[in-house]
């Protein structure tokens, strides 16, 4: 998944629906058990509990929690031998890291096209476009060496250079004045130059002084450039990079991403005239382009209305500071998981899907969404043969929810009955475990988020990126060095491979295609501000935010009467309800009232349409802010 920029964007939140536990008619013919040549075998895991009497109650039979055959023998096959940790091992750990435009992604496509194909998936790897200049990371270690030997913690961006060999040089702080250059210049050739941190950003001079340092660095021969990887306090490191760039004018100057704390305590000690010496040894290497690009698609085909999809997928690409285990080896293994389950159904039961069935694995969309958005563009003429496309790219944790619009609410209804079975199922068999709820939650259009669902949507095309909820803390994996197989909680995935099945099964076998009406993102509420959690760390002069007297550092901590401590929550409360807002802000020890108004703003305008429509049609109890 992309990284977050917070500017208030997200669709407005509402209704949360239940659901039934009723099972999904619609197929035509009887499972076949599950066995083995030693006999019948029993769900990995669940030995133990299936044994308890809970797992003798006829109302937990599969063939009473579910009418539909094929969805009956899915949740069979999968209690007996799920497959999605093994999916997610191959990625994270025998493959690794995945980056757009390296070896290790082309071998993942490999895989995964061959995997597809072998379950009977039609399956292939298809060009979306090419990168001018690939990346290979190789080792990096890093370590203080005098006044005393300290390992060091840090990473470097994708398509930066490596140090070769080990390169041994002085610590000195980054000139921020002549004077300050003046006196460090006789030592800067192959001195590690740290960069102040204020703020949250790189501390480097303006203007003309920063040319005159700038060049100066250049002409001594610096190692190299250590940055700050985050504030003084913080141990994660991040990982980014930017592909656009020419093999004749390739990057020359190393970046080193060093651990916040590391950075700060180093810093220090070179400030207070401590002589202290580093070593960094990175080997990273640039191919030369350009180097063609493919996401891997595979299809059960439907027999009824075959040239109509719903499609299933995750992006396959990852950064590669880590393995790519939440981001998003978890998503690309519940998909095809959910694929290896509907097609063994199929075979088992003799069904085929109404409506085609196709997996989606996009590449390039760590660098921006590419091989979706160059696959939209590539293929208008069949998005409006599209019903759906469920999007897993935000960890790890189970999937909890969808957002969906007043308009598609009845059609969605009836194809996630079925989820509800499967946790009276497992609060049955597991009375101890982890409560898995899943819940629809109306809203008034498409939400967009920044991963591979964007593009569809942009185009018209009914998209949905999953709502997760759980014990993992995404952000503390996501693009960091701890994005690693370890962070997988494989209960959560088998459930998330289930709810991906179900989906896409009861989308192909729908009456009618996903509904479109009034489902395109309404231009959202913003205030104008960059946050993080709740505090604004910047502003934009004009925006409404500014108009109101928000300023720097102040922290927004309620909204409409209601607290909020996160830059989620203050976006998802901002949506909600009318477009006059009361925002209260934190600052210093002051609290202060704002007021923030849309009223009369396009947005507005069209979601005050869609409120009179849908109330005209079903009652005011129908819209996005109403509850059952």
């Amino acid at each position: 998944m992309q990284r977050r920029l917070w500017t208030l964007s997200v669709a407005p939140l509402g209704l949360v629906v239940g659901l039934a536990s009723a099972g999904l008619a619609g197929c035509r013919g009887e499972p076949r058990a599950v066995s083995s040549e030693d006999g019948p075998v029993e769900p990995r895991g669940s030995r133990d509990a299936a044994a308890g009497p809970a797992a003798q109650d006829p109302e937990l039979a599969l063939d009473v929690l579910f009418e539909d055959p094929v969805l009956r023998k899915i949740v069979a096959l999968a209690e007996a031998d799920s497959q999605v940790e093994d999916h997610a091992r191959v990625l994270a750990v025998d493959i690794g890291a995945r980056l757009t435009g390296s070896a290790g992604l082309v071998e993942a496509e490999l895989w995964a096209q061959g995997q597809l194909r072998d379950w009977g998936l039609e399956a292939r790897r298809e060009a979306w476009g090419e990168l001018p200049v690939g990346f290979e990371r190789g080792p990096a270690r890093g370590a203080m060496i005098r006044p005393e030997r300290q390992t060091l913690e840090f990473g470097t961006w994708a398509w930066t250079p490596g140090t070769g060999e080990p390169v041994r040089g002085q610590a000195l702080l980054y000139p921020q004045s002549d004077a300050e250059l003046r006196k460090r210049e006789p030592y800067l050739r192959g001195a590690w130059v740290l960069v102040p941190r204020v703020e949250g950003r790189p501390l480097l001079p303006q203007g003309e002084l920063g040319e005159r340092v700038a060049r100066a660095l250049d002409k001594a021969g610096i190692a190299g450039l250590v940055y700050a990887a985050g504030d003084p306090e913080d141990t994660l490191i991040h990982t980014w990079g930017r592909p656009w760039i020419d093999w004749d004018a390739l990057p020359r100057q190393v970046e080193i991403r060093l651990r916040g704390d590391q950075h700060h305590e180093l810093s220090e000690r070179v400030a207070a005239g401590e002589y202290v010496q580093l070593e960094f040894a990175v080997d990273n290497h640039f191919v030369d382009g350009p180097l063609t690009q493919h996401n891997v698609i595979a299809e059960l085909r439907g027999d009824e209305r075959p040239e109509e999809v719903v499609i299933i997928g995750g992006h396959l690409d990852s950064w590669d500071g880590a393995a790519g285990a939440v981001d998003n080896a978890t998503g690309v293994a519940t998909a095809m998981e959910a694929a290896r389950l509907i097609a063994a159904a199929c075979e088992a039961t003799g069904e085929r899907p109404a409506r085609t069935i196709r997996v989606m694995l996009w590449t390039g969309e760590e660098q921006g969404l590419l091989g979706s958005t160059a696959w939209v563009e590539a293929n208008a003429e069949a998005l409006a043969g599209i019903s759906a496309v469920f999007v897993h790219d935000n960890g790890t944790n189970p999937i909890s929810g969808l957002p969906v619009t007043p308009e598609m609410l009845p059609q969605m209804r009836e194809v996630f009955a079925p989820v509800a079975a499967l946790e009276r199922r497992r609060a049955a068999l597991d009375p101890e475990g982890e409560a898995m709820e899943f819940r629809l939650r109306v809203a008034e259009s498409l939400i967009v988020e920044p991963s591979d669902s964007a593009p569809f949507i942009d185009a018209g095309v009914p998209a949905f990126f999953w709502e997760q909820r759980g014990r993992s803390d995404y952000d503390y994996f996501h693009h960091t060095q701890h994005d690693s197989f370890a962070a997988i909680i494989d209960d959560y995935q088998r459930r998330s491979a289930l709810i991906v099945a179900f989906a896409a099964w009861g989308v192909a076998e729908a009456d009618a295609l996903v509904e479109r009406h009034n489902s395109a993102p309404l231009p959202p509420r913003r205030l104008g501000v960059a946050l993080e959690g709740n505090q604004i760390t910047g502003l934009t002069g004009d925006s409404l935010g500014a108009a109101a007297g928000m300023d720097i550092e102040d922290r927004i901590v309620e909204i409409e009467g209601e607290a909020v401590g996160s830059a989620r929550e203050i976006t998802d409360a901002l949506q909600r309800g009318g477009p006059r807002k009361q925002v209260v802000i934190q600052r210093g020890g002051e609290r202060l009232e704002l007021g923030v108004d849309w009223s009369g703003s396009a947005g507005e305008t069209e979601r005050l349409r869609r409120r009179e429509e849908r109330a005209q049609v079903a009652g005011p109890e129908s819209g996005p802010d109403a509850g059952e």
